[in-house]
């Protein structure tokens, strides 16, 4: 069975069925956002579970409008920016420690494509059974990113990679530091977990130095550092392809969005922190103060705790 097209005001009156007051906005809003993402994305908040098993299909609460929809809708898109702004530059200060780091042990040009210059497979963090993957994934990217002076998912072959560019003409290898530049941040926690040992522990040493107050008050272990990546990682992916993220899980489950929001947090510089944190409670609470069904909601998601 397939789903049916559904005109605008088609859309409308199923949202009138099924227990939602619209208004006049309605039909230009789903219009311009789309019902799949905002319905489809945010209406499960505001679900009746009994009514819903009673009929068959979807019912919402007593008393939900289309705009508390809406709303929440736009709490979440507004909460995503605010975290990918913070995400950018703590992507930023890890390109820059994770490649200071790794170039001050290893200054050969190159030393970056040689596989003595990472960790033994008995001493990997995601486990030996993944260890040959992820090596020889990352020295692919890295050989890729040195060789390519074209820009990755450009339609322009003709476009160069200017930086890559110009350090290929001018000099005998590509720094380190210029291709972290077109690493993901996925990349980078691969790297991370690949490289040795002692470096790591250096690399955390300096994250404790460089960040925020929640770093100096705890131990960062490599173990521990990776934890956090992998949960960033997928609240960067979240955040990029416009997912929910308000009530979403992050590294299968183990981080909701309270818990990867102090994280996130904790590999900020002091003053950054701050400034994101007081960003998050002032539109959980903006948002909160609009009707007492988007407070249930945002409550429930343990968001008023932050």
């Amino acid at each position: 069975m397939n789903k049916q097209f559904k005109t605008i005001q088609q859309q409308v009156e199923l949202l009138e069925q099924r227990g939602v007051a619209t208004d006049e906005r309605t039909a230009s809003t789903l219009q311009r956002e789309g019902y799949y993402a905002v319905v489809n994305g945010y209406g499960k908040a505001f679900i009746d579970t009994v009514a819903s098993a009673e009929a068959g299909d979807d019912r919402y609460r007593p008393g939900t409008t289309f705009d508390q929809i809406y709303q929440l809708f736009l709490f979440d898109r507004e909460l995503r920016s605010i975290t990918f702004m913070a995400l950018m530059s703590v992507e930023c200060t890890l390109r820059a420690i994770i490649s200071y780091t790794f170039c001050a042990h290893h200054r050969r040009n190159g030393a970056y494509l040689e596989r003595r210059s990472y960790t033994k497979q008995s001493e990997y963090l995601r486990g030996e059974g993944a260890y040959a993957r992820d090596l020889n994934n990352l020295l692919d990217t890295l050989e890729s990113c040195a060789r390519s002076n074209k820009i990755t998912g450009r339609l322009d072959d003709d476009y160069d990679n200017a930086r890559v560019a110009w350090y290929r003409d001018h000099y005998d290898s590509i720094p380190l530091w210029v291709l972290f530049s077109d690493l993901t941040f996925g990349n980078l926690r691969y790297f991370f977990a690949l490289m040795i040992g002692n470096e790591q522990r250096e690399v955390c040493n300096l994250l404790r130095k460089v960040c925020g107050t929640t770093h100096e008050r705890r131990t960062l272990t490599p173990q521990g550092m990776l934890a956090d990546l992998d949960a960033l990682s997928d609240l960067r992916n979240g955040c990029a392809h416009e997912e929910r993220i308000y009530n979403g899980s992050f590294s299968k489950s183990k981080y909701g969005y309270p818990k990867i929001v102090k994280t996130l947090a904790a590999y900020l510089a002091e003053d950054d922190e701050r400034i994101f944190m007081e960003s998050v409670r002032e539109v959980i609470a903006r948002y909160a103060g609009t009707s007492p069904e988007l407070q249930r909601v945002l409550d429930e998601a343990g968001l008023t705790k932050i």
